[in-house]
């Protein structure tokens, strides 16, 4: 498995992200993480020449592998972006809300 951090163009648009306990100054790995996948990004924008410099690919990607690293409820790095894992958590709880969950956010993505 690649080293933390890195990624692998797959189509023009479209990378795989791993994001593991693997880092490059490591002498061991961690083996407690049973088998992470990597996360697949794919990167649009409604501008023909957004992704022409690689360097703006690089900061998004690089924007995503931060957030995965963030999470209120433990140390240790998530397999997925926050941006992903609160709303899943959120949704996880909604039904247990007193109040039930508003008629127009039952089809619409929720972000925090």
């Amino acid at each position: 498995m690649p080293v933390s951090g890195t990624y692998i163009r797959i189509s023009e648009n479209q990378f795989l992200l791993f994001n593991n306990a693997r880092y490059p100054n490591s002498q061991r790995y961690a083996d407690t993480d049973g088998y992470p996948f990597p996360i697949k990004i794919k990167v649009s924008s409604p501008d023909e020449d957004a992704f022409e410099d690689a360097d703006v690919v690089l900061e998004l990607l690089t924007q995503v592998y931060q957030f995965s690293r963030l999470y209120w409820k433990s140390l240790r790095q998530q397999n997925v972006p926050i941006t992903i894992k609160y709303p899943e958590m959120v949704a996880q709880i909604a039904p247990r809300f007193n109040n039930g969950v508003p008629d127009d956010a039952k089809d619409a993505l929720w972000f925090l």
